[in-house]
């Protein structure tokens, strides 16, 4: 009695796992004609160049959209292209102008879906040229005794 059982649930056991495999065999052959009628539909066009037109256009915004795996480094050259400015300023400016955007000011601590805003050129004087620091201050009141010439 008890072998009869064991049997009839081999067997039991068996049509499941043969079911099982078939099933999954009809997904993966599903997820082929998918993925092959998928390649048939955009045959035509460049998927590549529309993501890099999507890109330039959010650049133009002057707001950038962080996604997970991106680095300041390529957002800038991205955003801004190739530039004789040194990298280290450039992140900086990113930084002073989006201080949410970075755990502990760190630049190299971009965090995922924060909206960036790409600093302009008078964010970068800004952070260059600080016109309330002590030092000009001091060589603004100290031209104010020069003689002036009409």
């Amino acid at each position: 009695m008890q072998k009869r059982r064991q049997g009839k649930n081999i067997r039991r056991i068996t049509g499941v796992t043969i079911s099982f495999f078939l099933l999954t065999t009809s997904a993966i052959a599903a997820d082929s004609n998918l993925d092959r009628a998928l390649e048939t539909l955009l045959e035509g066009y460049d998927i590549q160049d529309y993501l890099e037109i999507l890109d330039d256009e959010e650049m133009s915004s002057g707001y950038y959209q962080v996604r997970t795996g991106d680095t300041l480094d390529n957002i800038i050259l991205r955003a801004i292209g190739e530039t004789p400015i040194r990298k280290n300023i450039l992140r900086d400016a990113f930084v002073s102008a989006n201080p949410n955007s970075f755990r502990n000011g760190n630049p190299n601590y971009l965090l995922a879906g924060k909206r960036l805003r790409i600093p302009d050129a008078q964010d970068i004087i800004e952070l260059l040229f600080d016109m309330n620091s002590r030092e000009m201050r001091g060589a603004n009141r100290s031209r104010d005794s020069w003689v002036h010439f009409p």
